[in-house]
């Protein structure tokens, strides 16, 4: 008999899965599998996928909960299909084995998009931790506290934003977002 299982797992510590298995379940998965791990593989020891049985589809919202990178949602879709076990995918169908035949062309626009989806959701982990981590995400900026300081005794003496900026080697924005100065 053939199953419906649904499967989700956090791609960063403290995601909240409920709009994920509420997909799942619209969807028809009859039982929701989660693996409290962050998205590596699920395929690792441990994971609540062994419990699958040839027969069955698995069931995601999005190919991307099945791993950080292309290459391993695309090994663990084989690994599944050498298990005997569909997949079906509600965000990417044309990944989906489930389905019979599909173009070439969709399966090709599918993997760029999980792609672009995959490398969006890497950076804001990256952001996630770098924030839990006490730094601040992003370019560091150019005005020290040492430039703001110059910039500030320079704009007091009524010197325009272009001179302070050719003063201290910045550019006149960076002066005026470090002033707070109108453009």
């Amino acid at each position: 008999m053939t199953r419906l299982i649904g499967y989700s797992r956090p791609w960063w510590p403290g995601e909240d899965l409920t709009t994920d298995l509420e997909k799942l379940a619209t969807a028809g998965a009859t039982v929701t599998l989660t693996d409290p791990g962050v998205v590596d593989g699920p395929l690792d020891d441990g994971s609540p996928l062994h419990s699958l049985e040839p027969g069955d589809i698995l069931l995601v919202s999005s190919a991307a909960r099945l791993g950080s990178s292309l290459p391993r949602v695309v090994q663990t879709i084989t690994e599944l299909g050498r298990l005997g076990i569909a997949f079906r995918s509600l965000a990417e169908p044309a990944l989906s084995t489930d389905a019979g035949p599909v173009d070439p062309a969709e399966v090709f626009g599918a993997l760029e998009g999980l792609r672009r989806r995959l490398a969006g959701l890497r950076t804001r982990q990256g952001m996630l931790q770098a924030e839990a981590a006490g730094r601040r995400p992003g370019r560091p900026s150019v005005m020290t506290p040492d430039r703001v300081a110059v910039a500030e005794e320079l704009r007091r003496q009524h010197r325009s934003i272009a001179h302070i900026a050719r003063v201290i080697g910045v550019s006149p924005s960076a002066v005026q977002r470090a002033l707070s100065v109108p453009a």
